[in-house]
């Protein structure tokens, strides 16, 4: 999997997921708001549709090809692990495909990361393992987004509830994309 890599000498690290059709840099904005002095590791999917990429296939019949799925998480931990990275604190931050790629990141390596923000998952119904390293994880989702069942993303959180012990779901009056009401929600969490 192809990733563009900032370093620096901070001790903290972004981990960045784009959504379908987006690409290693779209979420660079984003690192800058958060933590301008953070490394930044920004993968790009390997899944082709058309001219957009993605972290794993399309849905069928709104279905996970799990075996499709499994694989490119198995793959990208191989490839993470063999990073071997170091950082006293890690976010992983992903939209839409890239938010439900890490879902899967998470249930396979449940101490990947030390904070996580999920904008505009799915729920694809995980049992995510205790984590003894993740602090917090942040939902968030806009209330029209027509790709995203609003009471699909509270199960959601319900579910991360039980083994992550401080979980945050936002919802805004957005649609299926990143609005500056979402960037302020997410600036706001990640600094509390």
């Amino acid at each position: 999997m192809k990733f563009f890599i900032e370093k620096t000498t901070s001790k903290e690290a972004f981990v960045l997921f784009h959504g379908t059709g987006g690409n290693e840099f779209n979420f660079l904005f984003l690192t800058g708001e958060l933590n301008p002095q953070a490394n930044v590791i920004s993968f790009l999917g390997d899944v082709s549709t058309g001219v957009n990429r993605r972290f794993f296939a399309p849905l069928k019949d709104n279905q996970l090809d799990v075996e499709d799925y499994d694989n490119h998480v198995n793959r990208f931990l191989e490839e993470w692990q063999e990073m071997a990275l170091s950082f006293d604190k890690i976010t992983f931050i992903g939209y839409s495909n890239g938010a439900n790629f890490i879902q899967g990141i998470l249930n396979k390596a449940p101490n990947i990361a030390d904070e996580v923000i999920l904008m505009h998952p799915q729920n694809f119904h995980f049992t995510f393992e205790i984590s003894e390293r993740i602090k917090r994880v942040l939902l968030i989702t806009g209330a029209n987004d027509p790709m995203i069942v609003p009471g699909d993303i509270v199960q959601l959180k319900q579910e991360m509830v039980k083994v992550y012990s401080d979980v945050t779901l936002t919802i805004t009056d957005g649609q299926h994309g990143v609005t500056d009401e979402e960037i302020d929600e997410i600036k706001k969490w990640y600094k509390s």
